[in-house]
């Protein structure tokens, strides 16, 4: 599973918060070791302090502090160029199982997420990426899980994900929004039913109208810990089109948002 993720970091106030905020997940996500990432911009001018060598000295100080926190291996590296290329490519390398990165954009709206860093990584990489929102209220490792599925290939990918964390009597809920373009109800509803046939601690809910919205709505009603859903992109062509209910889903949840592609293996 998610054992070896990378943690894209940019020294931002966001950040700072954030990490009082790992434990739980990595706790949740079974993480066992944590590479951090940053990568320095080489398209603006550098100050001293946005220099390699004090990136690497931060990122050392506090890979310490983390890994004693969270009880896992964590190491760090230092890039320069295109953030999403320079954490898609540490990945690559790495041979890692997920990515971690932190969506700042709830203050400044749908502006900032598009062509941000999240959002540009969301498509390139065909690996899980977890979004945490800078704002988002501490998770519950215990906590409840929410599947986000439409029946689609990506969905079943993220419900392979789901079912593998849905463990030691965890409480799962898996939602269906129906849309008017739906045309696939008797399938979805036939996979809902053989999950929670099999798993007697899930249940299954239906939502109708903007499936953003009812995604968004019943994680934060429910005060979920994660949500689960599929990203499309199987093909260069796809992947610059991660899904428009992935997306906004992604940007707008104040919950921790597990972002599966398709042909996700466990």
């Amino acid at each position: 599973m998610l054992n070896h993720c990378i943690l894209g970091f940019d020294y931002s106030d966001s950040w700072d918060r954030t990490c009082e905020r790992l434990p739980p997940i990595v706790q949740l996500l079974g993480v066992k070791r944590l590479t951090l990432v940053h990568v320095v911009d080489t398209t603006r001018r550098i100050n001293v302090e946005d220099s390699e060598a004090a990136a690497d000295s931060h990122l050392a100080k506090l890979a310490g502090t983390l890994s004693t926190e969270l009880g896992i291996a964590v190491d760090h590296e230092v890039r320069r160029g295109f953030a999403a290329t320079e954490l898609h490519e540490v990945a690559r390398r790495h041979e890692a199982d997920g990515l971690i990165m932190l969506n700042q954009s709830h203050s400044a709206g749908r502006a900032l997420f598009y062509g941000n860093t999240t959002l540009n990584l969301a498509r390139l990489t065909r690996l899980p990426l977890l979004v945490l929102p800078a704002d988002g209220p501490a998770i519950e490792p215990a906590g409840t899980l929410l599947l986000a599925t439409d029946g689609s290939d990506p969905a079943q990918a993220a419900q392979r994900m789901f079912e593998h964390y849905l463990v030691d009597g965890r409480h799962g809920l898996v939602l269906w929004v129906e849309t008017e373009e739906a045309d696939n109800s008797a399938l979805v509803q036939s996979q809902i039913a053989d999950l929670t046939a099999r798993h007697e601690q899930a249940v299954a809910r239906l939502g109708k109208g903007s499936a953003v919205r009812e995604i968004v709505r019943t994680a934060e009603d429910e005060q979920v810990a994660l949500v689960i859903l599929g990203k499309r992109g199987t093909t260069p062509i796809q992947d610059l089109m991660i899904g428009s209910t992935a997306e906004g889903v992604a940007r707008e949840s104040r919950r921790p948002v597990l972002l599966v592609p398709a042909g996700t293996g466990l």
